[in-house]
């Protein structure tokens, strides 16, 4: 049986939401930004890649708003442009890091051909989860190499943020794809996504603030 949006969910755990995809974009930009401070020919990508997570993620969450609202208004393409962004963003960040983890670009070919592949598989079978595969794939590459980079520059603390994020990754979408969720489950899985991406974002910044310069780099570079 169909479920209604407009039942779904509750106001409040409707605003919710943005909450985590606060923390992620602002995660996202983070780390795009540290990405671009070792290796300077990644930072356009990266922010456009971050830029794209966010805007999908607060489509979604305005989507949810707006159908937890009285009167109830669907605006399903705020739905439906969460996956084909947050695939197309993760594959530009995941490019990023495996820049950052190695200090030199790859070439970007193969990073985009997953999403493209994952569009012309949504196209094929009429659905979208094979834009989610694709974004949870980008995301877990994410996710395991900004937690290598980060053990191997000494950021231990950064790094098991960065693994806490990655076992979130990979057990949230099967809890919320789970049918007939009671409002106190949709909370859980929701608190617990905000803890998720708040892990991102402090190791993003972690990471981000180990590749600031010093001041003494600073104004050497001055002189």
């Amino acid at each position: 049986m169909a479920i209604d949006p407009c039942t779904e969910y509750g106001l409040a755990l409707a605003a919710e939401d943005f909450v985590p995809v606060v923390l992620a974009g602002l995660g996202a930009l983070a780390l795009a930004d540290a990405c671009g401070r070792r290796v300077p020919s990644v930072r356009a990508g990266a922010m456009i890649g971050s830029v794209l997570i966010t805007l999908g993620g607060l489509g979604k969450a305005t989507w949810k708003v707006l159908v937890a609202a009285e009167p109830c208004h669907e605006v399903p393409i705020l739905e439906q442009a969460l996956f084909p962004c947050l695939a197309f963003g993760f594959a530009a960040l995941a490019w990023s890091v495996v820049a950052l983890s190695r200090g030199t670009a790859t070439s970007p070919a193969r990073f985009a051909a997953v999403p493209v592949l994952g569009a012309a598989g949504a196209f094929a079978v009429g659905a979208l989860w094979p834009m989610l595969v694709v974004a949870a794939v980008g995301a877990v590459v994410v996710g395991i190499t900004a937690s290598r980079h980060a053990f191997v520059s000494g950021l231990s603390g950064a790094g098991w943020l960065y693994i806490a994020y990655v076992v979130g990754t990979l057990v949230l979408p099967p809890l919320a794809a789970r049918p007939d969720q009671s409002e106190g489950l949709q909370w859980i899985e929701q608190l617990t996504n905000s803890t998720v991406q708040a892990c991102f974002l402090f190791g993003a910044l972690a990471l981000r603030r180990h590749l600031s310069p010093t001041p003494t780099q600073t104004a050497g570079a001055s002189l």
